[in-house]
């Protein structure tokens, strides 16, 4: 199996089990590609994919401190 195929069907496993390893499998992909293009493509992927882990964090946090808040409330009542 090409390194090329091995790459591509790391990237698929871990985009379903995690998030962030299927960042890292691009950024591997990104240091051992051979042309400057597939590079860049993997990069650009790769921040994407930190951009959107950003949202969803902030949003479980929001999520998380809106229930802590609502826990708070009835524990004072």
């Amino acid at each position: 199996m090409s390194e090329a195929v091995k790459a591509t069907v790391a990237i698929e496993v871990s985009r379903v089990d995690d998030p962030l390893a299927h960042t890292r499998a691009l950024l591997l992909v990104a240091d051992r590609a051979t042309d400057l293009r597939t590079a860049l493509l993997a990069v650009h992927e790769a921040r994407v994919h930190v951009e959107l882990l950003s949202v969803i964090m902030r949003q479980v946090a929001a999520v998380e401190d809106a229930t802590q808040e609502a826990q708070a409330c009835e524990d004072g009542v």
